[in-house]
């Protein structure tokens, strides 16, 4: 039978992997939502830092370590599917070509989340666990926002340099909308009480 931790644990990390692989999709679709530029993989990827902290909280930091590395390897798996796909022939003209234009640029993506998740995953989850802060929610928001300035300036750079113009704005508002994102989110962290009681 699978105890109360366990099952946790699948949660936390089938949540965290599944954000971690989808926003490396997602992130092929830049948003305007009027002076704000960004990818649209922002809010699952800002997620999963909550998630990170959220299980250091609730069960243990060694635990959160192996779910980074788990994310790397994620990331890996599925980028070499995708290029994988992209070198298999195509049935259809159209259907290859948007498969192309979707995920055949996967690789810069790719490249930029690794780096970006090198820095940030590890300075968020170190930051976290020096616990500079006692009480929760600050420590979270302190570490996450963080991690995601670390974040965002990495991954534009990689992703974007010399393929889109208006990358200072890009990060500006891409920081901007994930601040806000973790203020939003941040009450979420108040549900590892629960679950530490259970």
């Amino acid at each position: 039978m699978v105890s109360g931790s366990e099952k946790k644990l699948m949660v936390f990390t089938t949540l965290f992997v599944t954000g971690i692989v989808i926003s490396n999709v997602l992130a092929a679709k830049i948003v305007k939502v009027g002076v704000f530029v960004f990818p649209a993989s922002i809010i699952s990827y800002t997620f999963t830092f909550i998630l990170v902290n959220m299980l250091t909280d609730v069960l243990d930091g060694n635990y959160s370590k192996v779910l980074v590395y788990l994310g790397f390897l994620a990331q890996t798996v599925a980028s070499l599917l995708i290029l994988l796909g992209l070198f298999m022939p195509s049935a259809s003209v159209d259907r290859g070509k948007a498969y192309e234009l979707l995920l055949g640029t996967n690789w810069r993506f790719t490249l930029a989340s690794v780096s970006a998740y090198g820095v940030s995953q590890f300075a968020n989850f170190y930051l976290f666990s020096l616990k500079f802060f006692k009480n929760p929610l600050i420590l979270n928001f302190f570490s996450v926002a963080v991690a995601q300035l670390l974040d965002t300036v990495v991954f534009t750079l990689v992703a974007f340099l010399g393929e889109y113009k208006g990358l200072v704005p890009m990060i500006l508002s891409q920081y901007l909308i994930k601040v806000i994102i973790i203020l939003v989110a941040n009450p979420v962290f108040l549900v590892t009480k629960r679950l530490k009681e259970r």
